[in-house]
């Protein structure tokens, strides 16, 4: 019987370990020629939220620069550049049921159903939008979501999630790329 419910424990926690991995997704227009970006700024005046942690916002901003410059991409903070980047944070609580005990027979006979888990979390969302400057056309957008695992996690989450992004435009581009060719 104790093994059953180690065997059972174990398969929560691996299961809540794939599940609540960085989701990311993204949505490009496969018509644009990504080939004429090079050179890109940031908006501050079009942030939607005004009350931002400015730390999580500057790692954030910190993170983009840093990744899309390591691709070749130029930051040019004042004057005209090929794209803007904004970004928009976003943060929800959540909770996640877990029913502990199908497969245990023993306890249906008196009567009691499964034993219940309630795990509460904070789950967080980036969204990244590339607009080209000139025309204001939104080319490429991309968000990640992840759960929170507290504020001295924060830069090592911002990273890997800003770098998941980046690596996705990439590949992105490339499947423009293909399809034009």
């Amino acid at each position: 019987m104790r093994l059953f419910r180690v065997i059972g424990l174990l398969s929560v926690i691996l299961t809540c370990g794939i599940a609540f991995g960085a989701n990311v997704k993204t949505d490009y227009d496969s018509s644009f020629d990504f080939a004429r970006l090079r050179t890109f700024t940031f908006r501050s005046e079009w942030k939607r939220d005004r009350n931002a942690n400015t730390l999580v916002d500057n790692r954030i901003q910190d993170a983009l620069k840093r990744d899309l410059e390591a691709r070749g991409f130029r930051y040019v903070p004042v004057g005209p550049a090929d794209f803007v980047v904004a970004y928009y944070t976003h943060e929800q609580q959540k909770v996640e049921p877990t029913a502990i005990g199908y497969g245990m027979p023993y306890r249906w006979r008196w009567g009691w159903g499964p034993a219940f888990w309630t795990r509460y979390y904070t789950e967080g969302s980036v969204l990244v939008d590339f607009v080209t400057q000139s025309d204001r056309q939104l080319v490429w957008r991309g968000r990640v979501t992840n759960t929170v695992s507290g504020l001295d996690e924060s830069k090592k989450q911002i990273d890997k999630g800003v770098k998941d992004l980046v690596s996705h435009f990439e590949k992105d581009v490339r499947k423009s790329e293909k399809r034009e060719s």
